[in-house]
């Protein structure tokens, strides 16, 4: 599910391991401008979550970098 935060779209999407099918990891992307280093506008996260929410503020506090001047 797409969600909204300031300017930006992101999402949280759900990795399941395939090697242990009951361990869940999940990650995050924000939809934004392509722009130098992201040039098709999708800013993956870098790191794994143990939990849905924690990438969603981890997400959150991504989108508040980038509008800061961060990357």
């Amino acid at each position: 599910m797409i969600e909204k935060h300031s300017c930006y779209e992101f999402a949280v999407f759900k990795y399941p391991d395939d090697e242990h099918p009951s361990a869940k990891h999940y990650y995050y992307k924000i939809f934004g401008e392509a722009c130098p280093p992201y040039d098709d506008g999708i800013i993956e996260s870098d790191e794994w979550f143990d939990a849905e929410q924690e990438a969603r503020f981890a997400a959150i506090g991504h989108i508040s970098l980038l509008e800061n001047g961060g990357m």
